[in-house]
């Protein structure tokens, strides 16, 4: 039995004009003219160099003017007689076309068997309608293997006239010789579709290369010496060729099932993934039934997926066609054979349901030149696979609904300004959000498979009892704790616990944690402003009232200057009372936020030097110790401002210094701006509370202990008015040793540009 090659994924044989206009760039064509090109050197040397050999048997049979024709004939017949076998992409044609050919050499003279292969296989050729390009690879493979097996034959065997050892020697090694070369040409075709190496295919192929040799020879030989000495037994030939070509087909049905099982195995696996389903199952579906054509039209969709082998096996997204639009509603599987396109010539289709729910339709299709099958048994095995494609769509499409609603619950958890945290039976933490990382400043991969105590650091023993309160008769819970952060940093956190319980036994612990330290803050600095604004008017109030009832009683009996001593006193109690009010009213009108001022300040070009003079002549003290130079410095100010600034800074330092320890204020120029430092030496400020003091009833001390009066308001009040005049305060200290303020305007000597002019607010 003989074999050809043709390609069932690779457009390459049947485009040969187009590899012919690339000059031979397709490497399959290469191999085509070079295997014609052997063919033609070794048909030419055997018919030179036994041009004068006759026929190597003779007998009673057929007259030799009918036995070239009748032997072409029966050449052409055995090369019909086609069992296909697949390799992959390929797909091998066996015949007994070498069965025939041994007749063909063993009954003619070289010259005729070298005309009857040929003329025998171009017939056959022709009426299978093969591609051009694949019809001259045939011819010149098989010629290539003719010409060594007419010469070993009659170089061994000679020309007898009856069959000898030496014939049957020479039959058995030309033969071996037919099937090397046959199958060295077969395997450069199979090694370029398949894209491996050509040594491959031959160790696999050989074994059944020899078995085939082997049913060849035995065919060939015992119908020509039947032909020769017995014609009327010509027609039971036929039974044992028959029985070898089912035997061959058998071996290649079993073998193109093992491939299909290959196939349909991949098929589930594409079925199992996710990405690109429908491109994979139609390109393994179209190799696995040997089609040409898979094609999907989903329903309600104007265009097709299709995997064809002419466009190399990609995914190719067009219009749909006519002849696939009417089949739409196609509701059972069918097998089409007639009103089909030119191109096709047989064609499957099977509707894609699951659930209920109609996809739309699956085809499968060959086309009219090839020798592919498909049939009612394909249909059969397709149907179930159509099925589970509509399946894999249907949890492809509630997958990809998963997913998006995972995200958007994924986006909540991570932009909820909430921590939010999820704790499993065992207590670890199984998701830590965004907030609640930044919250307890633990990131979420230190945080999973931890547990929640390990991770909230709670100081007080009691509160750490609250970090699961939850329990299977009250599952929702709402405590309030304190944590220290690994900074050092303690804040106040709201957990509310939402719990699962299954069998008494916990599930899961949704935690949604809101941070509390800013309004715990926020009630902390109420409480102290009530105390700190009770103290502070309580203290000028306790000498009006107590100096206003000595008047009441004993004013006419006192002496004139003990009275005038009690009204100055009560008059400046009522003072600081005033201040202190007024401080209170301004505070209340200045916002939190930089730009929010809510100050009304006028400005204007004054002398920095007098007012510091000024300040130190109110305050009147010798602690005061001032360095300031001879000559104005003017400043783009607010004068009454100013006063205010400075008098409050000179006055917290004197406040803040031992009564032994002097107040320094130095007034310095530095290019467009100057300065006014006011040093003292008091406790100092801590490195964390710099900027804190500047803060809206901020006190260094705790006001139920506090040494020194005050309402906190001070500082906050001088910097908002500092940055209203379009300048600042700054403060440097360091602890036991001493603070410097440092009030900072815009020196009045340089022009005034549009970026550093500030906007006067209307009163509030």
């Amino acid at each position: 039995m003989s074999s050809d090659v043709s390609s069932a994924g690779r457009p390459g044989v049947t485009r040969a004009a187009g590899a012919l206009r690339a000059r031979f760039r397709d490497p399959i064509l290469r191999r085509v003219v070079a295997v014609g090109l052997l063919g033609a050197a070794l048909t030419t040397a055997v018919v030179v160099l036994l041009r004068d050999h006759g026929s190597v048997l003779h007998g009673v049979g057929p007259s030799g003017a009918w036995l070239l024709p009748g032997l072409a004939v029966l050449t052409c017949l055995a090369e019909l007689a086609t069992v296909r076998l697949r390799h992959g992409d390929a797909v091998e044609e066996l015949t007994l076309y070498e069965a025939a050919v041994i007749i063909d050499v063993l009954l003619l003279p070289p010259q005729q068997a070298m005309a009857a292969a040929g003329l025998g296989l171009v017939a056959a050729s022709v009426l299978q309608r093969r591609p051009p390009v694949k019809t001259a690879f045939n011819l010149g493979m098989y010629l290539a293997a003719v010409s060594p097996l007419i010469g070993v034959v009659h170089l061994v065997g000679g020309t007898p006239g009856a069959l000898t050892i030496g014939v049957l020697v020479g039959v058995l090694l030309g033969t071996v010789v037919f099937t090397a070369v046959n199958l060295c040409c077969l395997a450069q075709i199979i090694g370029v579709v398949n894209s491996t190496s050509p040594w491959s295919v031959i160790r696999s192929e050989a074994r059944l290369s020899a078995y085939m040799a082997v049913g060849t020879v035995a065919t060939g030989l015992t119908t020509a010496a039947i032909g020769l000495h017995a014609p009327l037994l010509l027609p039971f030939m036929a039974m044992p060729a028959l029985a070898i070509t089912y035997a061959y087909r058998a071996a290649a049905q079993e073998a193109d099932e093992r491939a299909r099982s290959v196939y349909l195995l991949q098929l589930s696996n594409a079925l199992a993934e996710r990405d690109d389903v429908v491109r994979r199952f139609l390109r393994l579906a179209r190799e696995a039934f040997d089609a040409d054509l898979a094609v999907v039209v989903l329903d309600g969709a104007d265009l097709a997926l299709s995997v064809d082998a002419v466009a190399s096996g990609e995914l190719s997204v067009d219009p749909v066609p006519d002849y696939l639009a009417d089949l739409r509603g196609t509701d059972r599987p069918m097998l089409a054979g007639e009103d089909l396109p030119q191109d096709l010539r047989r064609m499957l289709v099977v509707p894609l349901e699951s659930g209920g729910r109609r996809f739309g339709i699956m085809v499968l299709a060959i086309r009219g030149r090839r020798h592919g099958r498909l049939s009612t048994r394909d249909l059969t095995v397709l149907t179930p696979l159509a099925n589970a494609l509509a399946a894999a769509m249907r949890g492809a499409e509630h997958l990809d609904r998963l997913v998006e609603e995972t995200s958007k619950l994924q986006a909540i958890v991570e932009q909820s300004t909430e921590g939010i945290l999820i704790v499993d039976g065992d207590g670890l933490v199984q998701m830590w959000s965004r907030a609640i990382a930044e919250l307890a400043g633990v990131p979420a991969v230190d945080a999973a498979g931890r547990r929640l105590a390990d991770l909230l650091d709670v100081p007080d023993p009691e509160q750490r009892r609250l970090l699961l309160p939850v329990t299977a008769d009250q599952p929702t819970s709402a405590v309030e704790l304190t944590i220290r952060r690994p900074d050092g940093e303690p804040r106040r956190l709201r957990l509310a616990h939402s719990a699962l319980f299954a069998g008494g036994s916990l599930v899961r612990d949704v935690v949604v944690v809101h941070d509390l330290t800013r309004e715990h803050r926020t009630e902390r600095l109420k409480a102290d402003f009530i105390a700190t604004v009770s103290h502070e008017l309580r203290t000028p109030l306790t000498p009006i009232i107590g100096y206003l009832g000595l008047l009441r009683t004993r004013g006419d009996r006192m002496p004139a200057q003990k009275r005038q001593d009690c009204l100055d006193l009560i008059a400046d109690r009522a003072a600081h009372m005033s201040r202190l009010v007024e401080d209170l009213l301004l505070a209340s009108r200045i916002g939190d936020a930089d730009d929010d001022l809510g100050l009304h300040v006028s400005v204007g070009t004054h002398d920095l030097t007098a007012i510091v003079r000024q300040v130190a002549d109110d305050l009147d003290t010798s602690r005061i110790k001032i360095d300031v130079p001879g000559h104005p410095v003017p400043v783009v100010c607010d004068e009454g401002r100013t006063l205010q600034v400075l008098t409050n800074l000179i006055g917290n330092a004197l406040k803040y210094s031992p009564s032994t320890e002097d107040v320094r204020v130095r007034l310095r120029v530095d290019a467009d701006r100057v300065h006014v430092d006011v040093s003292d030496h008091g406790r100092g400020i801590p490195a964390d509370q710099l900027e804190k003091v500047f803060e809206k009833f901020h006190r260094v001390e705790d006001p139920m202990t506090m040494s020194t009066s005050g309402t906190g308001l001070g500082l906050f009040i001088a910097r908002r008015l500092a940055q209203a005049m379009g300048g600042d305060i700054a403060v440097t200290s360091t602890l036991n040793v001493g603070s410097v303020f440092t009030l900072t305007l815009r020196h009045a000597g340089r022009p005034v540009s549009g970026a550093d002019r500030t906007p006067v607010a209307a009163p509030g």
